[in-house]
């Protein structure tokens, strides 16, 4: 078989793929959540720019710009739409507005090169563009690279973001390492494909073959499905809370904020929320039938922790007590720390490492030596 087959091959299964995945976000969000609405369209018009890439091998004309150009589109879409996904996913309902157009001026340069060459193709051909084909093509392709640069950037400042703010809203980190992964990929990905370009016009760059055009849009999209396949069958990425609003100053005496605080260390100790491991600040709240800001104007002000951090003291606190019972000494760390309220193994070692300064397997050794 060869190469030029096994690429066809892949690219008719990724959009197959595309195809399905993205009817099932639809399904599954069934219009209430923004975030994977958009996240079906997105896989589904990379899927038909997959179909325009195929239509350079299969057209049986000689020009191929239609079809071809029309799906380049996309690619001027899949910045901005990236963006208002994430936007959507870690900062609860967002719809672009007339502020938003910068997003879109790439794409909308992009568009009147493609549709004054696709509806007056002569006075195209008699243009100053047609004579500098290689120029413009230059700049479009800088341009595409540049932009989907810029959202990679961008999208890593959102994850970060969301979770520098979310530790004050829940006692558990939702699962956001697809996104990092994702990210961190294309970045590789969009590297390779800017030394690609670099070497078209630099005399004595050698580059692989390998990372063609067609071929970096084919792991690109390849990686979104993925990613999208990831996050229909993971809940943590597709209900990730809403957005929680922050606590004001409060109107009560400071003997109130005391009773509350003994209130809520009554609560923890007796009833122990923290053993829910997606307990999150406004679940708690009503629990205690409080407000939600003052619970956590009590916990910042008071332990001066973050909602995050005082749940997780809790959950150590009751590691340590059952890591000590005899009946458990069979029973793995991971097991234990399950147990204790923890959701991942991930969350409890970087949990306990930062208030115990030691590791779990050395707090045991060092409780058994």
């Amino acid at each position: 078989m060869s190469e030029l087959t096994i690429w066809l091959v892949i690219a008719i299964l990724t959009i197959v793929q595309g195809f399905f995945l993205s009817v099932a976000i639809l399904v599954k969000s069934k219009g209430k959540n923004t975030a994977n609405i958009l996240l079906s369209l997105f896989v589904f018009l990379i899927s038909l720019s997959l179909i325009g890439r195929l239509s350079y091998y299969f057209s049986s004309v000689g020009d191929t710009f239609l079809p071809g150009g029309l799906v380049d589109i996309i690619i001027f879409c899949y910045g901005p739409l990236s963006f208002f996904y994430l936007k959507n996913l870690f900062d609860g309902k967002y719809f672009p507005t007339w502020k938003d157009y910068p997003h879109f001026i790439p794409l909308a340069i992009y568009s009147v090169y493609f549709f004054y060459r696709l509806l007056w193709p002569q006075q195209f051909e008699n243009s100053i563009f047609y004579s500098n084909m290689g120029s413009v093509y230059f700049f479009l392709e800088l341009l595409a690279i540049v932009q989907n640069a810029i959202y990679i950037f961008i999208g890593y400042k959102l994850v970060n973001d969301y979770e520098k703010r979310i530790v004050k809203e829940l006692s558990f980190l939702p699962q956001v390492k697809y996104v990092k992964t994702f990210l961190a990929v294309v970045s590789v990905i969009i590297l390779f494909w800017f030394y690609g370009f670099v070497s078209k016009y630099v005399e004595g760059l050698q580059f692989s073959t390998v990372f063609t055009y067609n071929f970096v849009w084919l792991l690109i999209s390849f990686l979104t499905f993925l990613f999208a396949y990831f996050s229909y069958f993971d809940s943590d990425i597709l209900s990730i809370p809403e957005k929680q609003t922050k606590y004001e100053q409060g109107y009560f005496s400071a003997d109130f904020y005391d009773s509350l605080k003994d209130e809520l260390e009554n609560v923890m100790n007796s009833e122990k929320p923290f053993l829910n491991p997606k307990l999150t600040l406004s679940e708690l709240a009503r629990q205690m039938g409080k407000n939600q800001r003052d619970l956590s104007r009590v916990i910042n002000e008071h332990y001066q922790k973050n909602f995050y951090e005082f749940v997780n003291t809790y959950r150590i606190q009751k590691f340590k007590e059952l890591v000590q019972l005899e009946e458990n000494k069979n029973y793995t760390i991971l097991f234990l720390a399950h147990e204790s309220g923890f959701n991942s193994k991930a969350t409890f070692n970087s949990a306990f490492k930062k208030i115990t300064e030691l590791t779990p397997r050395e707090y045991i050794n060092k409780i058994t030596s």
